[in-house]
C-alpha cells in the first residue's frame, strides 16, 4: 500500500493493500482495520463515512457514495461491481462480520440498511430502503418523490441471485429468499420464501446426523 493512502485516512492497520486506479474522494473520512483489500476500480465519491473491519474485501469496481455511514464488521467480501448509497448523513449500511456479497449487489442506505452476520447475498440482489413515493403529489413527477423504511436481515440468511428486498421489512434468522423473490413483508425464522410477493413455502430442512462411526 502506498504511504500516501496510509498519512490520508483517519485511521489504517497493518497489512492493508491499496490496488492502483482507486480513488477516494476524502479519506480523511475512512477507518481500515488489518488485513484490509481495497481492489482496483474502487470509488468513494461525496462524503460517506466508511469504516472496514478486520479481512474484509472491496473486489473491483465496486462504488460507495452518499455522507451516511457504511461499516463493514471483520471479514466482509463485496465481490465486483457492487454498489453501495449510504444516502444523506443519518444513512447508514452496517455489515455483520462473515457476510459476503456476490457480484453487482445493491445496497441502499438512506432508510437504515442493518444485515447480519454470516448473510450468503448472490449476485445482482437489490436491497432499498428508500424508494420514489408512488402516490400522485400534484404538479410533482415522481422522480422528485421518495419514502424510506429501514430494512433488517438476520443472521445465517441466504438470499438468492436478482431478489428484491423493499422498504420496512425485517428477514428473520435462518431465512432462504429464493432468486428472483420480491420481498415485500416481514418472515418468521428459519422460512424458505419465494415467489412475487415472496410467500412461505417451507422450512429449512435439518442436515443428516453426522456419522459416529469410527
Amino acid at each position: 500500500m502506498s504511504t500516501e493512502w496510509k498519512s490520508r485516512f483517519a485511521r489504517c492497520g497493518s497489512n492493508v493493500t491499496i490496488e492502483p486506479d482507486v480513488h477516494i474522494e476524502h479519506p480523511e473520512l475512512f477507518e481500515v482495520d488489518d488485513d484490509v483489500t481495497i481492489c482496483r476500480g474502487f470509488i468513494a465519491m461525496g462524503r460517506p463515512r466508511v469504516r472496514l473491519g478486520q479481512g474484509s474485501t472491496l473486489f473491483p469496481r465496486c462504488f460507495v457514495q452518499g455522507s451516511g455511514q457504511l461499516v463493514f464488521h471483520g471479514k466482509v467480501d463485496m465481490y465486483p461491481g457492487g454498489y453501495v448509497s449510504t444516502g444523506g448523513e443519518n444513512g447508514i449500511v452496517e455489515v455483520g462480520a462473515g457476510t459476503h456479497f456476490a457480484v453487482a449487489c445493491a445496497l441502499y442506505g438512506g432508510g437504515g440498511l442493518r444485515i447480519g452476520e454470516l448473510v450468503n447475498v448472490a449476485g445482482h440482489v437489490l436491497m432499498a430502503t428508500v424508494q420514489h413515493d408512488p402516490r400522485l403529489h400534484e404538479g410533482t413527477p415522481m422522480a422528485k418523490t421518495s419514502e424510506s423504511a429501514p430494512i433488517t436481515i438476520a443472521d445465517d440468511v441466504w438470499i438468492g441471485a436478482n431478489a428484491s428486498i423493499v422498504p420496512g421489512v425485517n428477514i428473520a434468522t435462518g431465512c432462504i429468499v429464493g432468486a428472483n423473490a420480491v420481498v415485500t413483508r416481514d418472515t418468521d425464522p428459519y422460512g424458505v420464501y419465494v415467489g412475487i410477493p415472496a410467500r412461505r413455502h417451507g422450512d429449512r430442512r435439518p442436515a443428516p446426523a453426522e456419522s459416529t462411526q469410527a
